[in-house]
């Protein structure tokens, strides 16, 4: 019985360990995207402005769609890649962001 409770007591706190970490995470995976929401609808200029130049450009093609512009980084050790999908006319029309923070 004394076990038992023992172990419920030290399970408690690493769950609500666990618990504040993914809320640490959800608000850092929120705040990127509130970022890189002010780029939609604005030239690829604007971007570049801001990140420097690409890694990679992939120009829009008529016949495959939007093209991108890719963004590779490493801060602390995590690689970090912002993709951001553009049309013809070279406006962001979409993003996505992997380990950034």
């Amino acid at each position: 019985m004394i076990k038992k409770i023992l172990i419920i007591t030290l399970l408690i706190p690493l769950i609500y360990g666990c618990q504040t970490v993914q809320d640490k995470t959800n608000n850092l995976v929120e705040k990127e995207e509130k970022y890189l929401e002010k780029f939609i609808h604005k030239r690829i200029e604007k971007v570049i402005q801001e990140f420097g130049e690409p890694t990679q450009y992939l120009s829009p093609d008529p016949e495959s769609g939007g093209g991108k512009l890719i963004y590779n980084t490493k801060k602390l050790g995590i690689k970090c890649v912002r993709t951001f999908e553009v049309d013809e006319s070279e406006s962001v029309v979409g993003f996505s962001s992997k380990g950034c923070f």
